[in-house]
């Protein structure tokens, strides 16, 4: 009877191998579908990424176009109100 004890350990052993390693490919196999899902929820983010930068550099051009727009009428107007004061000058002198 001894060798049939050792075929039952023997039999229970394999069994419980075999249900670690169902076990491990059942782990692998979900964690290689993870592993997909992420990468393709990496592609979206890496091409809503550079949507974004590529809108954020738009708008900082026509930023940087504003501003250099607002100098200018800055100096326009700050001209005219030298000429303005330049005449009211003249005409105060003139009185």
């Amino acid at each position: 009877m001894p060798q049939k004890i050792e075929t039952e350990d023997g039999l229970e052993q394999l069994e419980q191998l075999e249900e670690k390693i169902l076990r491990a490919v059942e782990l692998l196999q979900s964690v290689r579908s993870e592993k997909e899902e992420l990468m393709r929820e990496n592609t979206v983010i890496r091409k809503q990424l550079a949507e974004q930068e590529h809108s954020l550099r738009l708008v900082q051009e026509r930023l940087n176009h504003f501003e250099k727009e607002r100098e200018t009428v800055k100096a326009r107007v700050q001209k005219l109100l030298d000429q303005v004061d330049t005449l009211t000058q003249a005409a105060a002198d003139a009185d």
